[in-house]
Formats: structure tokens, sequence, C-alpha cells
């Protein structure tokens, strides 16, 4: 077994194709599915440059390879590690663990007595790497993220907004600086009063280069007056007929209002135009009962699991 750090012209290709044979032998997102690889090589790296000091994730992916196949590996965002591992190869998770505790621990923010609190995320269901980590002595958060899906060619999508808004497609608003602050982190409300939105639009266009990009798109909805009430980007894999949306995001002055939903709606109509099969998105706290109010079912849970080092 071979153990090599990723690289991005030999390996993206390769990695992605993996991801999707995981995905197609699991039916579920065990790890990512390779728009997740997408957003976060293209975007948030562009991001994590300003954040983690000139650090980004990809030159944090190690590949485990058997006879010049991928068996395995880390899959890092930000200062969390996830992984991939082929069936019949579980065990190599314990080594897994150990070669990411090393190698992927600069990723991490020392604590002030120099100790680090690495975060490994895994799903719930797989057993065996929870297992592994209660042994070593991981504690698991109160917190939980939680894969939520959809069938858009199955569901009935209806979309509903206030007199004079409107659901609108990428292709139907200008790139303008609000799009690039929101593609970095959505809408924050305490900024929402001061209008202290940073123009990056380099991380908004460093995500066209991403492969799936050209099958991909953004979904908003827009005031009467033209203003952009919630906005959204989808990831579309033609390969695996799958859709991944991040970010998900609406202003505070038009929460509650359920244009957010629509949005949403807006998202799986034009999935099912596309054939796409299975519509993904990531949730937490409160986000899991707003997705799963637009029809969303929720798949797995997954733990976030840290321990000092």
């Amino acid at each position: 077994m071979e153990i090599r750090r990723f690289d991005l012209a030999r390996d993206l290709d390769r990695l992605q194709d993996f991801l999707r044979a995981q995905y197609r032998a699991n039916h579920n997102i065990t790890s990512w599915l390779p728009q997740r690889l997408n957003d976060v090589i293209f975007r948030l790296d562009t991001q994590h440059l300003e954040r983690y000091g000139g650090k980004m994730s990809r030159d944090y992916i190690f590949l485990w390879e058997e006879d010049g196949e991928i068996a395995a590996c880390t899959l890092p965002d930000g200062d969390a590690i996830y992984a991939a591992v082929k069936n019949g190869y579980e065990a190599l998770f314990p080594a897994l663990l150990t070669y990411a505790e090393t190698h992927c621990l600069d990723l991490f923010t020392p604590n002030e007595d120099g100790s680090y609190t690495f975060l490994f995320v895994v799903n719930d269901s797989l057993s065996h790497c929870t297992q592994e980590l209660q042994r070593r002595g991981y504690e698991k958060q109160a917190e939980q993220d939680y894969d939520n899906y959809a069938y858009p060619m199955e569901d009935e999508i209806k979309i509903e907004l206030p007199a004079g808004y409107r659901v609108v497609y990428g292709e139907e608003i200008p790139d303008e600086p609000l799009k690039g602050y929101i593609c970095e982190a959505g809408f924050h409300p305490e900024k929402e009063t001061d209008g202290t939105y940073v123009e990056r639009m380099e991380i908004y266009n460093a995500r066209k280069a991403a492969p799936l990009y050209p099958d991909s798109f953004e979904c908003m909805v827009q005031a009467p007056d033209g203003d952009l009430c919630c906005y959204s980007f989808t990831y579309v894999d033609t390969a695996t007929r799958t859709a991944w949306i991040e970010p998900v995001s609406t202003r505070l002055k038009y929460r509650r209002m359920g244009i957010g939903t629509a949005m949403m709606h807006g998202v799986l109509q034009r999935c099912r135009e596309k054939g796409v099969e299975k519509c993904y998105v990531n949730s937490y706290s409160w986000r899991r009962k707003f997705y799963n109010a637009a029809g969303f079912r929720t798949e797995d849970s997954i733990g976030l699991w840290t321990k000092k080092i």
C-alpha cells in the first residue's frame, strides 16, 4: 500500500471517480460527493489562503493506493478532517487516522498550551470508524451535522412566493459584489445593519474553474425592487445524477416569509430539468428543520469527534 500526497493535475479526475464509486456502492454519502471536493478545492481553498495563513485543504489530501488504484483518502475541509475508505478496506481506517493526526495537524490552530484540538468527522452509520475514534479517546460533540436529501424527479414541487417576488437563476442576474460576498460565507445578520459587505469576487470567480461548474447553477429569490433576498449554489454531477447545494443563505429581513423554502423548490425544479435523481444538502442545528420543511429527508447523522493532541 502506497501513501502519497494529492496532486491536483494528476489526481483530481481519479479522486472524483473514486468518490463516485463509493457513492454508487453505498447509495449514501459516507464520505463526500465529488461536488464537495470541487467546492473545497476551488471555492473554499481560495478563502483558506487568507483564513489559514496560506494553508489549503488540497495540500492535506493523502491517497492510499494499491496497484495504482485509490483505496482510501483523507478529505480535509479547513480545520476538520473527513475520510473515504473503499468497501472491503475498512481495516485501513486506524492507520489512516494515525497518519492524519500527524500529517494534517498543521491545518489546526494550536491551543494556548501548545496542544491541538483535532477534529475528525465521520458518519454515524460507519460504526467501525466511530468505535475506533472512541477507542482512541475522541469525544463526540453534542452538536451534529446531517445529510439531507430530496428526490426532485419524484417529489411534488410547488413554488409559492409573496406577490412580486420571483425565483431567478444565475444567468438572469449579472455577477456583482454582493454575489461574491454571499459565495464566501452567506449573509451575516450583524452585517445587515451596517452594510459592511466585503467584495470577494476572487472566491466567486475561483469557483468557475471547478470541473463540475458548467453543469451547476445559482438559484436566488428577487424582491419586487430587485433586491436579492436569498442565494444558493448547486453543484451537479451528471455522472451520478446527484446534486449538492452549498451555500444556502437568506438575508435576515426576508426570513420567516417562506422565501427560503421557495428558493429550495426552485433548486429542485432546475435539478429535475437537469435529470438529477437525488439532491443533497448538509445541515446542522435549526437548519435541519428548515430543509425538512422544504421537503428534504434526513439520510444520515454525522458526528464531530475531537481529541487534544
